[in-house]
This record gives C-alpha cells, sequence and structure tokens, in this order.
C-alpha cells in the first residue's frame, strides 16, 4: 500500500495509492500560527519558531508566554535554562554556586555545571556564576562549544577575535556553521563583546541542534471539499497580508515496494509542481529517504502576498499522470 500526505503552504492531505487509483482525504486549510506575537519579520523567526517547537523555548511573559521578547539580552541565568532543554541535561551535583539562590534558574544552573558547560564567573575561585550578568557573543562560543564537544581551533575566519580569550570556540563554532559572523554580508567579524540577544540566542540553538528552520505556516485538515473521484480538492484561506508561508507537498511509501513501486517512485516524472495564480513557483526536492520509510518532499515559499484573492494550486504526477490537485483559493487582507 502507498501512502501520501498532501502538505500544501504546510497542510496534509493523506491518500493511497493501491494499482494505480488515487484515494485522497478530504482537508480545509487553517492557519497554524507563529509561536509568538512580537517576532514578525524577525530575520531570527523562523529559528524562534524551530526552538519554541520543541520546548527549548516558552516565552518571556508567563504565564501567558505570548510574547519572546527577540531584542532582549540573554542572561546567563535564562541562557542555562536554555541549554539545559536543548541538550537535556538532568544530573545535578549539589549547590554549584553561592550566588544563585533564589534564582528561578538555580536548577539549571546547578546542572549546567554538572554538565561541565560552565566553570563559573569569578575564576579562578569560581564560585559564583552571575546569573543576572548578560552573555556576550564570545562567552555563548565557549558555553557551546563545551555544550558540543567542538575541539578548539586556532585558526578561524574573523579579523576581530585575535585577542579574546574564546577565541578558539569562536573559531569551533564558526566550523560547525553555529554562527556566520555579525556584518553581513562580509560576515569577516565576531563582535565578541556583543551581547547575545533572544532572537540571535534562538539561531546559535538552532544551528547546533541542526534544525529545520519553521516558517509560519498553513495547514489543510478533514473538512474542506474533494471531488467525487478524489483526485481533486479544494479549499479557501483569508491570510495576513506581507508574511511569508511555507508551501510543502510529499509523500510517503509503506516498505516494502510493490512490483514495479520503486521505480515509479524514482522517477524524474513523480513530481509536484505548485503555481500561485497561474504562475509556476519553483518547488525544490527538499528530502529523498529510501532506508527505512520511503519518502519523498518539495518545498517553496510563497513570500509577501499582496491584499487581494489568490490561487494556489499544488498539483501531483504519478509517473507524468496527474493524480492529485489541490486548490487553495487566499485571500489576502
Amino acid at each position: 500500500m502507498k501512502r501520501w500526505m498532501g502538505l500544501l503552504v504546510v497542510g496534509a492531505v493523506a491518500a493511497a495509492v493501491t494499482a494505480g487509483t488515487l484515494v485522497v482525504a478530504t482537508a480545509e486549510a487553517v492557519e497554524v500560527e507563529s509561536a509568538f506575537v512580537d517576532d514578525d519579520w524577525n530575520i531570527h523567526e523562523t529559528n524562534i519558531n524551530a526552538i519554541a517547537a520543541l520546548g527549548i523555548t516558552l516565552g518571556c511573559n508567563p504565564p501567558s508566554n505570548t510574547k519572546y521578547c527577540p531584542d532582549r539580552s540573554v542572561t546567563r541565568g535564562q541562557m542555562a535554562a536554555f541549554l539545559v532543554r536543548a541538550f537535556g541535561y538532568t544530573a545535578t551535583d549539589g549547590d554549584a554556586f553561592l550566588d544563585d539562590n533564589g534564582s528561578i534558574f538555580e536548577g539549571d544552573i546547578d546542572r549546567l555545571a554538572a554538565a561541565g558547560i560552565t566553570q563559573g564567573c569569578n575564576p579562578p575561585v569560581n564560585d559564583r556564576y552571575c546569573p543576572d550578568a548578560a552573555v556576550t557573543r564570545a562567552q555563548m562560543a565557549s558555553f557551546l562549544t563545551r555544550a558540543l564537544v567542538l575541539d578548539a581551533l586556532e585558526d578561524g575566519p574573523f579579523i576581530d577575535t585575535a585577542t579574546s580569550i574564546h577565541r578558539t570556540a569562536i573559531n569551533a563554532i564558526a566550523a560547525r556553521g553555529v554562527t556566520f559572523g555579525c556584518n553581513p554580508p562580509a560576515n569577516d567579524r565576531y563582535c565578541p563583546a556583543d551581547l547575545v540577544t533572544r532572537a540571535q540566542m534562538a539561531s546559535f540553538l538552532a544551528r547546533a541542534l541542526e534544525l529545520e528552520p519553521i516558517l509560519n505556516r498553513v495547514e489543510l485538515r478533514p473538512g474542506s471539499t474533494c471531488d467525487r473521484a478524489r483526485v481533486s480538492c479544494t479549499a479557501s484561506l483569508a491570510l495576513p497580508a506581507g508574511r511569508p508561508f511555507e508551501v510543502r507537498e510529499g509523500w510517503y511509501n509503506v516498505l516494502p515496494f510493490a512490483a514495479g513501486e520503486e521505480a515509479a517512485f524514482t522517477a524524474a516524472e513523480t513530481s509536484f509542481s505548485v503555481s500561485l495564480d497561474g504562475v509556476p513557483m519553483t518547488a525544490e526536492p527538499s528530502r529523498v529517504d529510501t532506508a527505512t520509510l520511503a519518502t519523498r518532499e518539495w518545498r517553496t515559499v510563497v513570500a509577501n502576498l499582496g491584499s487581494g484573492t489568490q490561487t494556489l494550486e499544488g498539483v501531483w504526477r504519478w509517473e507524468s499522470s496527474v493524480n492529485l490537485t489541490i486548490t487553495v483559493t487566499l485571500t489576502i487582507g
């Protein structure tokens, strides 16, 4: 049995193919909101969404936690919580520091110390953690180098780190792709003394964990209209103007393949195309996995739509034949 999952503007249309016959579940389009209300258009928004999806960040305004406060500096206490959630540290070894009693982050700080990720803030004694102090980009490099167990590197891409005691750690995370620099597009500087913002922290962590960025999404859920033959589905959706949305379409095959299915699965003629108001958009193949669960997926981005009504159409072709067409009427405003 072959199973499909159709994701339009990150949606899901389930279907099955048996002996060339397509069966498609009904669907409706609904918006999945961004994790927070205060990071729209922030260049780190997709990484903020990514760490929020894993519970690495809970927000900055409890108990509602509708905001992320992307421009605030990260304190050492907050950073302990980020790292503990990101890397799953659980062990503690008593009370590591004198100055974090009463801090809501004390437990996380002790876990971070037990894991060897922090050594303290007042060498050589190091009996203090300075939980309320802001974290610099240089310090963050050392935290992440220890967490990722990276080798220190003498050589690196930045011209402003030669005198930093964190230089080899900065080089290590640059080589790992955790940082690109602080002065795009040249990116020949790291700005080691600058404070890490919460938005930047999200990107540091997302890259360190190799998380996939998450755009604002729209999902297709049971409820919209499909034709009797279940080869054509329609839905309508109202979206805010000027926000990017991801379009993702994919399917998977439950192994083992039936006779001839693997060739059809991997054939170039088995494909997905997407258009907006009849204008083709580029949909790039993003995943193929034939080891355990055969998967193919295509992605593109609908960016900055202006007000009005537009039609998004996704077409699946199985060995050149059209098997499924999903049409979403977008009302932008």
